[in-house]
């Protein structure tokens, strides 16, 4: 079976992408991703004085921190995107994938920017998609941003795409293959992140290997899926929305390479010794009474029941008290500090099993959102490549 044939039965398409033109300033156009230091409005606001008027994916994106204060500007967004396009700060590097290296305090980690056939994946927990998801997806969360996707003529990816490779057989391939080719960009990110490289993959010998490889993961790990989500699945099931509702108007020939029928995505392996994954945190604000509050949950601090217990306790308590909220920290440490502010509650969890995140793949069942964290929030993937949705 050839490359191409093994990538649509994996459900993988080799994407164009588009990266700044020659003479940007990387270290201030790659932002990290938007969902990160929403409780801590003061890490944007030094990526803003950072980046001023500098072409940047901070000017394309809108950080959940400044969301949560109003800002809902989402057109301002999208015409940053249709600029860069006209005026060529944007530019296609021509279909291939992107492999990335990023040194961050736990060492190297390495992925591969591809495009993922949305046919392959259902946010429904319990079907047969190849695509897993592996938390349960809060709808709320996804029409918002399925109206935000309408106006964007590009999509920037923050989303983490898992493979199962405990012999770590993709990535050392990966290494070996592109240690003497040469790099698309070389940087370091901004606010601590780390340093990373890229390089384009576009020989048909690599994508033969890719796909040999993947397919290799894919029947060992029993044929029942080949990827599953990690970070970023709300825009991946936004993505999955947007494409649901524009291929009605399309006819089957149509369908076939839409555009929009594709999300980019990073693979990465679940068994990366350069990714610690940690439980997400919880944090609730807006609590007149602490210590009354956790009373009418039935909950100590002291001992916690496990997260997958936690949120629906969480769920109907704040139902049933709309003036509260609930925020999610990647960091133990940060939602610790922040739960000792006035009217606040923290929920603080300090070890997660990645084991766990293939059992629920092969058990075909799926954590409560926001189960768990990937790398610290400076190690989140930040926004780089770019892909046309139109």
């Amino acid at each position: 079976m050839n490359y191409l044939e093994k990538f649509e039965k994996l459900g993988v398409k080799i994407p164009n992408i588009l990266l700044p033109k020659a003479g940007t300033d990387y270290s201030k156009y790659a932002v990290l991703a938007c969902d990160q230091y929403a409780a801590q409005p003061d890490y944007w606001e030094r990526v803003k004085n950072y980046v001023g008027e500098a072409p940047s994916t901070l000017h394309m994106t809108l950080p959940e921190a400044w969301l949560l204060s109003g800002d809902k500007d989402y057109k301002k967004r999208a015409d940053a995107m249709e600029k860069y396009l006209s005026d060529g700060t944007l530019e296609e590097i021509g279909d291939g994938f992107v492999f990335t290296e990023r040194d961050t305090p736990d060492g190297t980690r390495f992925g591969l920017v591809a495009a993922f056939d949305l046919e392959k994946y259902d946010y429904n927990p319990g079907t047969d998609s190849l695509i897993k998801v592996t938390e349960r997806t809060d709808i709320t969360r996804v029409s918002p941003r399925v109206e935000i996707r309408k106006k964007a003529p590009l999509e920037l990816p923050h989303v983490l795409m898992l493979i199962v490779d405990k012999q770590d057989k993709f990535m050392s391939m990966l290494r070996k293959e592109t240690e003497n080719l040469p790099k698309i960009y070389d940087f370091d990110l901004m606010e601590g992140g780390g340093h990373i490289k890229g390089t384009k993959i576009e020989s048909e010998e690599l994508y033969q290997k890719i796909a040999d490889v993947l397919d290799e993961l894919f029947t060992e790990n029993g044929g029942t899926f080949s990827f599953a989500m990690g970070d970023g699945n709300h825009s991946f099931a936004t993505a999955k929305c947007y494409w649901e509702e524009i291929k009605k108007n399309l006819s089957p020939e149509e369908q076939k390479n839409h555009p929009a029928r594709f999300c980019l995505a990073e693979i990465i392996n679940l068994y990366d010794p350069a990714m610690p994954y940690e439980c997400m945190n919880r944090l609730v604000s807006g609590v007149s009474d602490p210590e009354k509050a956790l009373s009418e949950m039935g909950l100590d601090l002291s001992s916690l029941p496990s997260l997958q217990e936690l949120q629906p306790i969480l769920d109907r308590w704040l139902e049933e008290h709309p003036e509260a909220f609930v925020e999610y920290v990647h960091d133990a440490d940060t939602c610790e500090k922040l739960g000792k502010e006035p009217g606040c509650i923290a929920f603080c969890y300090r070890e997660f099993d990645r084991d766990s995140v293939f059992e629920v793949i092969r058990n075909n069942t799926v954590f409560v959102r926001k189960s768990f964290a990937m790398g610290h929030p400076f190690e989140k993937r930040y926004y780089l490549e770019g892909r046309k949705i139109r």
